[in-house]
């Protein structure tokens, strides 16, 4: 048997393969629970490092690039982007690993980089039809802001958007998820002073939501998604090349309309005709514009094209299965090639 340990965050336990566990119903570590009932059928065993403890432990994989050095071979995936991570783009740092594993189009010219997207289930959910949705446009997402300024924030685009819905269309938006009982987080350094100043007095007395179309935060967001015609479905970050998460596919999921922006190339990977082109509504008021002049036909057309495309091997990359193929496949030949 060969023994690997999976490193994300402080997690123990093993706690990462544990149906259920975890964020969004448990779907957010179903591709790691995937990885190591895959790696199982290599002979390979992945647990978190404590289960591992005295045992002779073959390879290390790290969810995103790590600053302590790895204990034996190590591979990285590089999940968060770096802009938020910018561990993840370290040149320095990412040469202690054999391979890495990423989306990146910045990395993906290196020797030792694999290309890989981020993983999806890509299983829709039974569809809801245009008249059986009560909410017209939501948004699922927790009250973050990025550490640095940045032309290519996405968060502070969402803010900018819910503040316009707060004075105009209250009645046609639905804020979901965790901190908006707070104002919006701040970017930058000023702004983490700012955050934390505002998280220290939440404590001190209860706070209300500035928020009137805030409904609290949500154990599956998808089930909001079934409810809602269209959905804010900004990426982090615009403008990163490869970076494709779970935001539009849990849209397509819900036979929701996204209304995306993220990578400038985004149609050389998914059709525009399953989603609503963000970057082309630069004010709030042209977009809800554009969102109203859709009717139950043009909706249902959308829905057809986002069905066809989840079917399709197009969409197959972004899989889960794709995910748990490459990491395992690739770990196993190089741990063969390096004679472990």
């Amino acid at each position: 048997m060969i023994y690997g340990s999976l490193l994300y965050r402080d997690y123990d336990k093993n706690a990462l393969f544990t149906p259920g566990a975890g964020e969004n119903n448990g779907e957010f570590y179903l591709p790691y629970r995937l990885l190591k009932e895959r790696m199982a059928q290599e002979g390979i065993e992945l647990n978190t490092p404590d289960v591992n403890q005295g045992r002779s432990v073959a390879f290390e994989l790290h969810i995103n690039a790590r600053r302590q050095a790895p204990q034996s071979r190590a591979y990285t995936y590089l999940f968060e982007n770096p802009l938020i991570r910018p561990l993840n783009r370290d040149l320095e740092a990412l040469g202690r690993y054999a391979k890495w594993f990423t989306w990146d189009a910045e990395l993906l010219g290196q020797p030792k980089a694999i290309e890989l997207p981020y993983p999806n289930d890509l299983r829709p959910r039974p569809a809801v039809g245009f008249n059986q949705r009560p909410y017209f446009c939501s948004l699922v997402a927790s009250n973050k802001a990025l550490a640095i300024n940045d032309p290519r924030d996405q968060y502070q685009e969402r803010v900018k958007i819910i503040n316009w819905f707060e004075r105009h269309a209250p009645d046609d938006f639905h804020l979901f998820g965790r901190g908006w009982e707070r104002p919006a987080a701040r970017a930058g350094r000023w702004g983490r002073v700012y955050n934390q100043v505002q998280k220290l007095w939440g404590r001190v007395r209860p706070l209300k939501s500035p928020y009137t179309t805030w409904h609290g935060p949500v154990d599956d967001k998808l089930q909001v998604m079934q409810q809602s015609r269209f959905c804010l479905a900004h990426e982090n970050c615009r403008d990163l090349e490869g970076y494709i998460t779970e935001k539009i596919f849990d849209s397509f999921r819900a036979g929701c309309v996204p209304v995306y922006v993220g990578p400038a190339d985004i149609t050389r990977w998914i059709p525009a005709n399953c989603f609503i082109d963000g970057r082309q509504f630069p004010k709030p008021e042209s977009l809800y514009a554009a969102l109203k002049q859709v009717d139950a036909a043009a909706f249902a057309t959308y829905q057809t094209h986002i069905q066809n495309f989840l079917a399709s091997p197009a969409a197959a990359r972004f899989s889960q299965e794709n995910f748990v193929e490459v990491l395992t496949t690739k770990i196993r030949d190089d741990l063969k090639a390096a004679g472990v």
